[in-house]
């Protein structure tokens, strides 16, 4: 991936308002009170967008089908409600069946807790001794003290004045009973404890149905709220969120079906008894990342301690759970899903936390799911950005930034880590033209904007220099590119990023043929790579060399204090057959970019003269007039432009199809490199 980044990336230090701060957290402070005492409501709500999600995709499939959009929408949430509440009532019939079991179950579990409490002390008396000795201990020191409690009478006085007691004058006792519960009692207690879940319910299905019958009005209207600008741009962001969100969404939900259904049929050809009730609750535990397959084995896990007098089910069931749950989730999420939930590791902890305190066990069960929502709509829409990079598992700092980063920060051991982990996969001129360049022209903005001043440029020269030397061993190309992050389904008849990228990549490596280089190319001044003006300048010549050096020719670096204003001397010019004059701040400084490159022309006639302005844009118009005036022969917009341009002058028979740099003065517009190196 290549981070173009125009002038508007790099910003100064912003300026927050005093009261910004306190307004941000009153704002925080009021969100979370609503998200409390408004869960009756919002819980629904939570529930009805989630299943919005995964029923959109049939919804959809029904309607291409030929079906009306309220047919489709009545159709789809019948059924799903109907498989929803047929699993209901399977799991009460198995609570209902396991309840009546406990009793036996929990002589069993005695009976294997005292075994083992009788082993223990077979084993080890002494510290079954130890254990009761202070248990005992504890006990005297919890010991209240025995305080003397004054008698307390109690006498009733009726309305004549006559105390009632008993003969001998002690006080009467009093007890006081709660009348027992009629029958209109007993019949509004149970219709409080139902009543409250089918409310949920019923408010859960017409969210449902509003939902996906006006799915259409209901993003418009969110965008509107929103603010955004482009009305065009964001609709399209949001549809495009949306399916994203419904795909995931229902995969999940079937890989999870999935895993519990192989749960309930393991445990049941195990022996554990309610095998329905824990395969559900282990599909609902697989929403819960890290502690979810943790919490579902704990109850199945018990209750086959419980049943069976030996070990041998409860091993079974263990062996289950420790061998189902790494599967699914290093094994066959990856696979069916590709792409996880893009969700930092601490932001999945926070948010588990959260939802939890919030609103309990449902929001434990809604914890990720509301969290993957509000990642993919802060990636779509610009107002929401700050949660994609809160909770998102995106880098906070692009390559080039966090490079730039270290370099102010003087840590060339972190950028040549960062380096090498990125030659692992893609080429090292890659991480050169994608990182290290774009890095050095932030630096270089920084400086024009009055942000930066010009003497750290030396010392970022000076680290980038180490970064460069620490990366001279590295392979030119790697064995094997990196896959991209990501492919868009629409795009599967277009090449691929990946084919494309390594069919450049092959076309470079063709060019890198030992045997196919000149000779007078291999001397040590085949290619003088001259500075222009500033050190980040000398710094991108240093990258140049090195490649060229890796593919077998000679190279040499002239710097800025070196090249005596392009008034290059004999000495210098021995053997050159290219000069590539590299300027990163031609946008700002083109007057000396013209100024030096005639000075080259008139130092060296004869030589062929390249521009190396790999900070420019070649598709910008602006930047194509400006290159027209500087006096060179060919253009290269990036590093891997001017290695293969210099690689194709190199070979012995250069073929017709490759433009030739000619050997008068210019041309009236430098041929752009790119083209041909295509």
């Amino acid at each position: 991936m290549t981070y173009n980044f125009a002038r508007s990336d790099v910003v100064g230090p912003r300026v927050v308002a005093p009261g910004s701060a306190a307004e941000m957290a009153i704002l925080a402070f009021l969100i979370v009170v609503t998200l409390y005492f408004g869960q009756a409501v919002l819980v629904p709500l939570a529930l009805a967008v989630i299943l919005s999600f995964v029923l959109a995709p049939a919804v959809r499939l029904l309607r291409r089908a030929g079906l009306s959009n309220t047919s489709a929408v009545l159709l789809v949430v019948v059924l799903a409600f109907a498989i929803i509440f047929a699993i209901g009532a399977l799991i009460t019939q198995q609570v209902g069946s396991l309840i009546q079991e406990i009793p036996r179950y929990q002589v069993t579990l005695t009976d294997k807790v005292k075994m083992l409490k009788d082993a223990a002390a077979g084993r080890g008396g002494a510290i079954e001794r130890a254990s009761e000795t202070l248990k005992d201990i504890q006990k005297e020191i919890d010991k209240p003290e025995a305080k003397p409690t004054p008698p307390v009478a109690v006498t009733l006085t009726p309305l004549g004045g006559r105390t009632l007691g008993r003969p001998d004058g002690a006080p009467l006792p009093v007890e006081v009973r709660t009348p027992e519960a009629t029958a209109l009692d007993k019949l509004q207690s149970i219709i409080g404890i139902v009543l409250a879940p089918l409310a949920t319910t019923g408010i859960v299905i017409l969210f449902v149905l509003f939902l996906l019958l006006r799915r259409g009005d209901v993003r418009d209207r969110a965008i509107r709220l929103l603010g955004s600008n482009d009305l065009e741009r964001s609709t399209a962001a949001m549809d495009d969120a949306g399916d994203r969100l419904s795909r995931y969404f229902l995969a999940l939900t079937a890989i999870n079906a999935a895993y519990g259904c192989v749960i309930g049929v393991a445990l049941w050809y195990i022996g554990v008894p309610s095998p329905i009730l824990w395969g559900v609750f282990a599909m609902l535990m697989r929403f819960v990342p890290f502690i979810g397959g943790i919490i579902a084995a704990i109850c199945p896990l018990l209750l086959a301690a419980a049943v069976d007098p030996g070990w041998t089910m409860f091993l079974s069931t263990l062996a289950l759970y420790v061998v189902s749950e790494p599967i699914m989730g290093n094994v066959i999420e990856p696979i069916v899903q590709g792409n996880r939930t893009g969700l930092s590791p601490l932001a999945i902890i926070i948010s588990a936390a959260f939802w939890t305190l919030l609103w309990g066990p449902v929001g434990l069960l809604l914890a990720i799911p509301l969290t993957v929502v509000l990642v993919v709509l802060g990636r779509h829409v610009e107002r929401l950005e700050f949660l994609s990079v809160i909770l998102g598992d995106t880098p906070p700092l692009t390559p080039p930034k966090r490079f730039y980063q270290r370099m102010l920060a003087g840590d060339p051991a972190e950028a040549t880590e960062q380096a090498e982990k990125f030659i692992k996969g893609r080429p090292l001129v890659d991480y050169y033209d994608e990182v290290m360049i774009e890095g050095l022209r932030l630096a270089q903005i920084d400086v024009d904007r009055g942000m930066l001043e010009p003497e750290r440029l030396s010392e970022i020269h000076d680290i980038s220099e180490v970064v460069i030397d620490a990366l001279d061993d590295a392979d030119f190309m790697p064995r094997k590119r990196a896959k991209p992050a990501e492919e868009d389904d629409d795009e599967k008849d277009e090449p691929t990023s990946e084919e494309t990228a390594k069919e450049e990549d092959d076309k470079l490596v063709g060019l890198t043929d030992p045997d196919a280089i000149a000779d007078e190319w291999r001397h040590a001044n085949a290619v003088l790579c001259v500075a222009s003006r500033t050190p980040l300048d000398e710094t991108a010549a240093l990258a140049l060399a090195q490649l060229l050096t890796k593919c077998g020719l000679g190279a040499k670096v002239i710097a800025v204090p070196d090249n005596r204003r392009g008034a290059l001397t004999p000495e210098q010019l021995e053997g050159v057959q290219l000069i590539c004059l590299v300027a990163l701040d031609v946008r700002e400084r083109s007057a000396h970019a013209r100024f030096l490159a005639r000075r080259l022309r008139r130092s060296a006639p004869e030589t062929s003269l390249a521009g190396g302005f790999f900070t420019l844009d070649p598709q910008g118009e602006r930047d194509r007039d400006l290159v027209s005036t500087i006096p060179v022969d060919a253009v290269a917009y990036s590093l891997r432009d001017a290695l293969g341009y210099c690689l194709q002058l190199a070979k012995r028979d250069v073929p017709e199809d490759i433009p030739q740099v000619p050997a008068e003065p210019r041309a009236a517009e430098p041929a752009p490199i790119a083209a041909a190196a295509s």
